[in-house]
């Protein structure tokens, strides 16, 4: 058996279908990846027969003033880490591969469940669980990084997923939290309209990251990414930039005939006896005018600031493999309450990918603190309004090729962090 490379449009080709595939083991991940200086290498591992029996795509960085390179796999390697025969040879033979390449350090993070969970996080007996994979990597020499609860890793350990098989759209919003669907289910008379951008449309999107990224106090990633980003996976049917967009003058529109209907049903009402149940009925309408009217003002300050339409939430949808993958998500908080629109592009994201067979709707990355009490709770209790399960992944995994060329890194990491702690 033997390492052998393979032109990426066929790493791709040859790989969708992998039961552990995921879009940052594509070429076109690589692709975003070499704008901020990433190499990258397609593989595969071929028997005597020139049957491929794993593959993985790597990811190269040179570190400065050495000729020397950290590798890296993200949710990589694609093969089966239960076979330890084959995890063995693998890396045997991956180890001279990543040698010839000067390496000195290759991290991976294998997209797979380390035990099932279900949607409170709690672990399901006789569920699936992969111990045997993290020792069997362990055997090898991999350092695993732990099993983290946060943000530790280069990519979330916990992720958030609705498995959508079997189901239509219908039993999924059945599933939902009442909260959600009775938002969602207002997009209509809020005349909010999802769409996918163009690539001219970017500066929108971007703009939603941005307010979410001063809200939530992260750096937001430049408009130049979010178009690299575009220009690297959307032309193959990956990336999707979707937004929710309101129609202010029909929105207009719906909330005064609402308005309307209102007085008059209270005129009516006011004309008869004056029953208690007469003047339940007359108060319970009453909540409902004092809340459209108080609409009705949003909707006028809103269009007066923003024009006649306005996208009020975006989502960046990833879709391969199985999975659609809300990776990103920002939203127009100061109107976000009124018109509901994050319940709304969700739920038509998750019935666009129902609708083109996907197996699951990835809501992402989410921490493994369940604790209401939380900081990061939050994130947590808005994906699970839609249903769905908790993703506890095997972790992020080391392995030394150069072992004195790491600790010269590690070193120089450390003074970079000193350095960069003492002028702060």
């Amino acid at each position: 058996m033997k390492i052998v490379e393979i032109p990426a449009a066929q790493f791709n080709e040859l790989t969708k279908n992998h039961p552990l595939a995921s879009f940052e083991q594509t070429a076109n991940w690589a692709k975003l990846k070499k704008y901020t200086g990433w190499q990258s290498f397609f593989i595969a591992y071929e028997d005597e027969n020139a049957n491929y029996l794993a593959y993985a795509m790597l990811l190269a960085k040179k570190l400065p003033l050495f000729n020397y390179y950290l590798f890296y796999s993200p949710h990589g390697y694609l093969l089966d880490y239960k076979d330890e025969e084959l995890l063995k040879n693998f890396h045997r033979d991956l180890l001279s591969y990543l040698k010839k390449h000067r390496a000195f350090e290759i991290i991976i993070d294998p997209y797979l469940i380390y035990q099932e969970r279900d949607i409170d996080g709690k672990i399901v007996e006789n569920g699936t669980e992969n111990r045997i994979a993290v020792d069997n990597l362990k055997n090898l020499g991999y350092v695993h990084s732990g099993f983290n609860l946060y943000y530790e890793n280069l990519q979330p350990r916990f992720l958030f997923r609705l498995n959508l098989e079997g189901k239509s759209f219908e039993e999924l919003f059945k599933n939902f939290r009442y909260e959600a669907r009775r938002r969602a289910k207002r997009q209509d008379y809020l005349a909010i309209t999802v769409r996918e951008l163009s690539r001219e449309e970017i500066p929108v999107y971007k703009r939603l990251m941005q307010d979410t990224a001063k809200r939530r106090g992260f750096l937001d990633r430049s408009l130049g990414y979010y178009e690299q980003m575009y220009d690297a996976m959307h032309d193959d049917g990956l990336l999707h930039y979707y937004v929710a967009e309101i129609d202010f003058e029909r929105c207009r529109q719906n909330v005064q005939k609402e308005i309307t209907k209102s007085l008059n049903k209270i005129s009516k009402l006011q004309s008869r006896s004056n029953s208690k149940h007469n003047e339940n009925v007359i108060h319970e309408e009453e909540i409902v005018l004092n809340s459209n009217q108080e609409l009705l003002a949003v909707v006028d300050k809103a269009s007066l600031e923003y024009g006649n339409k306005m996208a009020l939430s975006g989502v960046t949808l990833i879709t391969y493999g199985q999975e659609a993958v809300m990776l990103l998500a920002g939203n127009d908080e100061k109107y976000l309450q009124h018109f509901m629109t994050s319940n709304i592009i969700v739920s038509n994201l998750i019935k666009l990918a129902q609708s083109n067979g996907y197996k699951y709707y990835n809501f992402y990355g989410i921490t493994g603190d369940f604790n209401p009490q939380s900081e990061h709770y939050g994130l947590y209790a808005y994906k699970k309004q839609y249903g769905g399960e908790v993703v506890e992944l095997i972790g992020q995994f080391s392995y030394v090729v150069a072992p004195l060329i790491k600790h010269l890194y590690d070193l120089g990491i450390k003074i970079y962090n000193l350095t960069k702690k003492f002028n702060s």
